[in-house]
């Protein structure tokens, strides 16, 4: 399992029609949310609002079984849903998904990093 953090700032006149994204994905199109979601691998999925004195930005987390294939088919569907979450994103955030493809590429870390806190779940240890 792997995760990925995005943290979009969200066009300053977009706020309300962010919260409305939201709602829909949960009302009106979860089922092709689910399937969707289901079709790509994601296991978690949450949304959260920040909102400062320099704006508001959306902060997503996902959680997939293959983060990196996740996020080529996020941006290569030709599937209506996926595509209309694509422009969603792009109304919302002013920015087309395609251009982060690079990031879908799992990059090592370098040997000079500084590993400053790790913890993993270990299920042979009792609660």
């Amino acid at each position: 399992m792997s995760g990925l953090v995005l943290t979009l700032p969200i066009v300053a006149s977009k706020v309300e029609a962010w919260r409305r994204f939201c709602q829909e994905i949960s009302g009106s199109r979860l089922q092709m949310y689910i399937a969707s979601r289901r079709r790509l691998g994601i296991t978690a999925e949450r949304m959260a609002l920040v909102e400062n004195g320099y704006g508001a930005t959306a902060v997503t987390t996902l959680e997939a079984l293959d983060v990196a294939q996740l996020f080529n088919h996020i941006v290569s569907s030709k599937l209506p849903f996926d595509r209309w979450y694509r422009n969603r994103i792009q109304e919302l955030h002013g920015i087309n998904l395609a251009g982060y493809e690079q990031f879908s590429q799992l990059t090592p870390l370098s040997e000079d990093h500084e590993l400053l806190f790790e913890w993993t779940l270990n299920p042979n240890i009792p609660k």
